[in-house]
């Protein structure tokens, strides 16, 4: 069997231990707890969130139908969360109903997938992504231009700087993107494979290296910041050189400077496999179709302690790594199956096969998971078919800025996690984990994939954590930088229009105040006092400061771009495997998600369905004693005849003793808990006696119910 998954549901374990309590941190609310249109992301057909499905949510959704005044402030009623209200969602909750209200339970793991593997195709696709197009052979492959939607804004319209009449890229960092003690959790759910992909996925797409010996232009440093110039001396930057421009160009005002890029623009897996014939050669072992992997499935090293792999920045932190290593993994498994199936298949055959299949997985991924969860089910066109008039080539605007949003969203922290979702080992801090592959040999993948599972990242937003800002590839005077500011810095090395000029190029209109960008006061004054006008705002900056869109984790602006950037991508590439795989096959591919094959590579097992996203739900009732007979469990009894108690205040209370979240029991004795930010061992506890119960979180995809306290009165 070639795809095949082992994930299975696992029940929570519980027990009582004496724990400390803390005062309460704040918490934002999940996007889908507030505006129009709302989906119950927990339990889709339970419209009124009560913790059951019954007529009463049939007929809300029915009653909102067929009120035009009707807003969805209290209730769920998108129920298939289509973006729309129809008698699609009232007759999924009557479906729900007459099954009998059985909260929901995913069994798409259960059993294996049947899955046809493609025949040697006519055509393989080329390593350096050259001869894709028909047309014009070169579109997509090794050395191309990055393409423009908005006009180069370089400070002489040839090849310097742009932005100079505005503040020092740290200093825009420091006043915007400086993080407080507390972390902002992404408001959707999100998991911490969002930027784990995000970056596997964008080593795919594009690389614009610096040049180590090109022109320096270096970032200034405030005088006295607390990280850079701690003395005071008024001297110091931070280090950076200019990306190379290519040839031919920056010559005019006609002829700006433009940047190319290193590898194939699309998502072929270069990541994997390399963008030229050199490195697909150095990767392979020539036998069986087999890539290079160690003895204990890592990835091979060089003399400097960096592992081997199809892109340079492979070894950049210890989470790319093992999601590099997931799929060399995932090449040789295939490549065994195919020999086994056809014995008589040649070195180059096995590759050929077992590569398209990992480069159509890899799409399959992007497409129908990783991007629905950052950008929306609906932000992107349904796919009509290969377009040779589609040039597939990288926006220097979705390169340098827009898909750069992924440095937002990282945590402080690299943690391991076992199956059951407790720690399995102490977590580290994530300025030690860049350029240290080395440590795989001790920790192995597994127990770092289970981590990006079961965890919630920060916000898509400006703030960005400390070993990214300030120690980046070391402390500050010996390496370290601060990726914030040079991103900034790099927009303005590429002579990126600015974030207005970008808005227009892009068919929206322009924005004439600061709160058009953002509803947050706050960060208005501050766009205000860096920038003075909408008109001069970095086109980094603008993104990560916009209001996110409904349903989405990015702001309208972020959206189109990466929309557009992988449209493109998809459209004008002819081996994308919807054009060149059979619908059976193509079937076959779509039903084996990231969690199947984490789980089929790995001794990982009990994944959520969809690894993108961590969304954990704990409920119960307050229960009136006498409302239940002597000897009988609440369950049995018909939910009429039991009496909630309302206003009972609980707690949740983590492992260490923190209190994470409290609330009220509601006029029915309900109440819940949706603010977990990771897995592992929780308490709930009544706090006007002290009871509690001990829950385990094993997965991120928990629905806990039946947490419920009986008292007296």
């Amino acid at each position: 069997m070639l795809f095949w998954s082992k994930r299975t549901r696992k029940h929570p374990g519980r027990k009582r231990r004496r724990l400390r309590s803390e005062q309460l941190e704040s918490r934002q609310l999940l996007a889908a707890d507030f505006g129009g249109y709302r989906h119950n992301i927990y339990d889709a057909e339970d419209v009124n969130d009560d913790g059951r499905v019954s007529a009463i949510d049939a007929l809300l959704v029915i009653n909102a139908m067929t009120s035009e005044t009707s807003r969805d402030e209290n209730v769920f009623t998108d129920v298939n969360g289509d973006g729309r209200r129809s008698a699609l969602d009232a007759l999924r909750v009557i479906n729900r109903i007459e099954r009998g209200d059985v909260f929901p339970i995913d069994t798409s793991g259960d059993e294996d997938l049947n899955t046809l593997l493609p025949e040697m195709p006519s055509e393989v696709r080329s390593i350096d992504g050259s001869g894709n197009n028909p047309n014009d052979h070169l579109w997509g492959s090794v050395g191309q231009r990055l393409i423009r939607m908005a006009p180069a804004a370089y400070g002489d319209g040839i090849s310097t700087l742009a932005g100079a009449n505005r503040p020092s890229a740290r200093e825009v960092s420091n006043v915007l993107s400086a993080m407080n003690t507390s972390q902002v959790l992404n408001d959707r759910g999100l998991s911490a494979f969002v930027y784990v992909w995000g970056q596997f996925i964008d080593h795919d797409l594009g690389l614009t290296e610096s040049d180590e010996h090109g022109e320096a232009i270096d970032i200034s440093v405030p005088e006295g910041d607390l990280w850079f110039d701690p003395m005071g001396s008024g001297e110091a930057v931070i280090p950076m050189t200019r990306t190379p421009i290519a040839d031919g160009t920056g010559t005019s005002v006609g002829n700006p400077a433009q940047q190319f890029n290193q590898i194939t623009a699309f998502i072929d897996g270069s990541m994997v496999y390399g963008s030229d014939a050199a490195t697909a050669e150095r990767l392979r072992t020539f036998a069986g179709g087999r890539l290079a992997i160690s003895d204990n499935g890592l990835l091979p090293m060089d003399e400097s302690g960096m592992v081997i792999a199809g892109d340079v920045r492979a070894s950049e932190n210890v989470g790319l790594t093992a999601i590099q290593t997931l799929f060399v993994r995932e090449h040789n498994r295939l490549a065994d199956e195919i020999f086994a199936a056809d014995p008589e298949a040649t070195d180059e055959e096995i590759y050929q096969r077992a590569r398209l299949v990992v480069a159509s997985l890899i799409q399959s991924i992007t497409y129908n998971e990783f991007l629905p969860a950052l950008l929306g089910q609906r932000a992107m066109d349904s796919y009509r078919g290969y377009d040779a008039s589609v040039n597939p080539g990288i926006a220097n605007e979705f390169s340098t800025a827009a898909f750069r949003l992924g440095h937002s969203t990282l945590r402080d922290e690299v943690g391991f996690m076992s199956n059951d979702g407790r720690e399995s080992k102490d977590e580290m801090e994530l300025k030690d984990a860049f350029f240290h592959a080395s440590m795989l040999e001790e920790t192995g993948i597994d127990s770092l994939l289970k981590f990006d599972a079961s965890v919630q990242a920060q916000e898509i937003d400006l703030a960005v954590v400390d070993s990214l800002r300030n120690f980046l590839f070391g402390p500050p005077g010996a390496g370290g930088l601060d990726l914030v500011a040079m991103n900034i810095q790099r927009g303005r090395d590429h002579g990126l229009s600015d974030y207005n000029t970008t808005r227009q190029a892009y068919g929206l209109d322009r924005v004439e105040t600061f709160d058009q960008i953002t509803g947050d006061v706050e960060l208005q004054q501050k766009l205000a006092s860096l920038y003075g006008t909408v008109d001069n705002i970095d086109l980094w900056v603008g993104l990560m400061a916009e209001d996110h869109q409904h349903d989405a984790s990015v702001g309208e602006l972020t959206g189109l771009i990466i929309a557009d950037q992988f449209q493109r991508t998809r459209d004008g590439d002819r081996f994308f495997y919807k054009n060149v795989l059979t619908d059976s096959e193509v079937e076959s591919i779509e039903r084996s998600t990231l969690a199947d094959l984490i789980e089929r590579n790995t001794s990982v097992d009990g994944l959520q369905e969809n690894v993108f996203f961590m969304q954990v739900e704990l409920r119960g009732r307050v229960i009136l004693a006498s409302s239940i007979p002597p000897n009988t469990m609440p369950s049995e009894v018909r939910e009429e005849e039991i009496r909630g108690v309302s206003g009972m205040a609980i707690e949740l209370i983590d492992a260490s003793g923190k209190l994470v979240d409290s609330t009220v029991s509601d006029q029915h004795g309900n109440y819940r808990f949706r603010a977990l930010s990771e897995t592992g061992d929780y308490q709930v506890r009544l706090s006007e006696s002290g009871e509690a119960m001990d829950v385990l979180v094993a997965h991120g995809a928990e629905r806990i119910r039946g947490l419920d306290f009986i008292v007296l009165a």
